[in-house]
């Protein structure tokens, strides 16, 4: 082999090994799962986009359980209530008893009067013999010196699972100054929340006493991002 042609040889061995050591071009970014995404975006509030994601979604997986009530949260927070029946009607049918999807899209229907809360023996509930309890106070934001209040607010106060309150569902709106009133309460533990389904302002566990009224108002200090009794339990 004359010099030249080893030399030539050198050079391309050089070359070869070189490219071989070169760092490999990155993979293709994978586009994110659109529920992911709408996950992400119910999150942070963006119910618009939100719902925009899990409409994708649902035309990728149709059976999807978390998707239709994820739309259905996403829906609810934009007063979309035909669409949010669908979907909590659905979550109901489809979906696995006792979870929580399945409980938080029945709430939320016998909340807005679409289904019947379940009553023992089918009967009607107990009428109040003057024992039963009421809840009052006033929903606000803002400083307690200049409070802005809550007009027209939807309030949920429902019953805990593990006691005798487990079928009572009360819900209202409060009046053009942000006052709220639960009359004829069963005594015992409850969840008292601006929402049945999605991120609340508020949710606090209460305790009715017996004949009595507990005066609670719903300000910054009790709201979900300071105080909240059931985080955790979706």
């Amino acid at each position: 082999m004359s010099r030249r042609t080893a030399a030539l040889v050198t050079v391309a061995l050089i070359v070869l090994v070189g490219g071989c050591q070169r760092t490999a071009p990155p993979a293709p970014a994978v586009a994110a799962d659109p529920e992911t995404l709408a996950a992400a975006a119910l999150e942070r509030g963006d119910y618009t986009g939100a719902a925009a994601l899990y409409r994708k979604a649902l035309v990728l997986r149709p059976e999807s359980v978390s998707a239709h009530y994820g739309l259905g949260v996403a829906t609810s927070n934009l007063n979309l209530r035909e669409d949010t029946i669908r979907e909590f009607q659905w979550v109901v049918a489809q979906g696995a008893p006792g979870s929580t999807e399945v409980a938080a899209a029945r709430t939320w229907l016998i909340a807005a009067g679409v289904l019947r809360a379940p009553v023992a023996a089918d009967r009607p509930p107990e009428p109040d013999r003057g024992w039963n309890g009421s809840i009052e106070g006033r929903a606000y934001m803002g400083a307690d010196d200049q409070p802005q209040p809550l007009t027209r607010m939807q309030i949920h106060l429902v019953g805990q699972p593990d006691g005798p309150t487990k079928e009572q569902r009360k819900v209202l709106r409060t009046d053009q100054e942000g006052r709220f009133k639960f009359d004829n309460v069963m005594p015992g533990s409850y969840m008292l929340t601006d929402v049945v389904a999605g991120k609340p302002r508020w949710r606090l566990k209460v305790e009715v006493s017996p004949n009595s009224t507990l005066r609670l108002d719903l300000t910054p200090r009790n709201g979900a991002p300071a105080r909240d009794d059931f985080a955790g339990r979706g």
